[in-house]
């Protein structure tokens, strides 16, 4: 089961864009500001309602966008998200913000506005899609307690996400590495040179040595390759699961880069669909050092253009027209050749 497409209208940084996916992994690259991280968390919440039925939960995963616990639209415009998901129909909802408003003006009736103009509907997977956020931030360092206040606090600071990946990860191990894994955890073992352990609600990464090391003094790329470890061994990501990752190669060892990839590659062989975001050129091109030619790898770039974000996509990095990241590589190319000839 894969995401095969979304569609945005007047949706955060979005006025009016669609984009479909590969059902293996999807690199999105792009300049700040072109709503990589949104796109994520649009896939993820429309997913997360499909489990709901509730439209209105929407305003748990968009914290900016909505006040008072209802999310709201700045300018008056309809605004539209839909998720479709391969051999699964959609349901859709609607709320308006506003009716109609009626005017007296200089004794004649005026209707201004009307409900479309001011609603949000939004059309999810009428089946539940077992899908994985992982943010950019490392959440399991504050683990013990945030989810418990989260769920006191109507107005938690946190968005959703943040709250359900601690969520998520803490749910109990297999004694024995599903099929899935197999080739990945000792990969990952080797990596953080250890395994996670969760106690007392909190997260450690349990060394060969028997040292336990807490999440919180850990260094911050290994939390990842923990996090990623747990959510193997707990089934989070499993076949025909669909995992969102922003910036996976954030705080990484960059030595850790190829075996990342290689990670990553074979999770999709073994049927998870991927969508991740990056702003590294060595990650985002590696894909293409490892990949073989059954691969289901794409390439997408948000960029801005007039006043809207646009997307392109392409099978081949280099290929791409709008890649601020080749452009950066080669600008620092050519700064290197320029300063060798002075």
């Amino acid at each position: 089961m894969s995401i095969e497409s979304i569609e945005l209208r007047n949706f955060t940084v979005f006025k009016d864009l669609k984009v479909n996916f590969s059902k293996g992994i999807n690199i999105i690259i792009g300049e700040n500001g072109t709503g990589k991280t949104q796109l994520l968390k649009a896939i993820y919440a429309d997913i997360q309602i499909s489990k709901s039925k509730n439209i209105d939960d929407i305003s748990k995963y968009f914290k900016s966008a909505n006040t008072n616990s209802v999310f709201f639209v700045k300018q008056l415009k309809p605004l539209f998200l839909e998720v479709k998901a391969s051999k699964i129909s959609n349901k859709s909802d609607k709320q308006y913000l506003m009716g109609k408003l009626n005017l007296n003006i200089n004794g004649n009736d005026s209707l201004f506005g009307s409900d479309d103009e001011c609603s949000y509907e939004i059309s999810y997977p009428s089946q539940e899609i077992k899908c994985t956020f992982i943010p950019v931030k490392d959440m399991l360092t504050h683990s013990k307690g945030l989810v418990s206040m989260a769920d006191k606090f109507k107005d938690f600071p946190f968005d959703k996400t943040l709250i359900d990946i601690i969520k998520i990860a803490g749910q109990w191990q297999l004694k024995e590495p599903p099929k899935i894994a197999l080739k990945i955890l000792p990969i990952l073992e080797n990596m953080m040179d250890g395994k996670v352990v969760i106690e007392n609600e909190e997260f450690y990464i349990k060394k060969n040595n028997g040292e336990m090391v807490d999440f919180a003094v850990e260094a911050e790329g290994l939390k990842k390759i923990g996090l990623l470890w747990q959510l193997l061994m707990n089934e989070s990501i499993t076949e025909g699961s669909v995992l969102l990752w922003d910036e996976p190669e954030a705080n990484i060892n960059p030595k850790f880069i190829p075996n990342l990839v290689e990670i990553l590659i074979e999770l999709q062989k073994n049927g998870v669909q991927i969508l991740l975001t990056t702003h590294d050129y060595i990650f985002a091109k590696y894909f293409e050092v490892k990949r073989s030619e059954s691969d289901e790898i794409m390439y997408y770039s948000l960029y801005k253009s007039n006043d809207s974000i646009k997307c392109e996509n392409n099978v081949s990095f280099g290929d791409l027209k709008n890649n601020t990241i080749m452009d950066t590589f080669i600008q620092l190319y050519k700064d290197e050749v320029e300063r060798a000839m002075k």
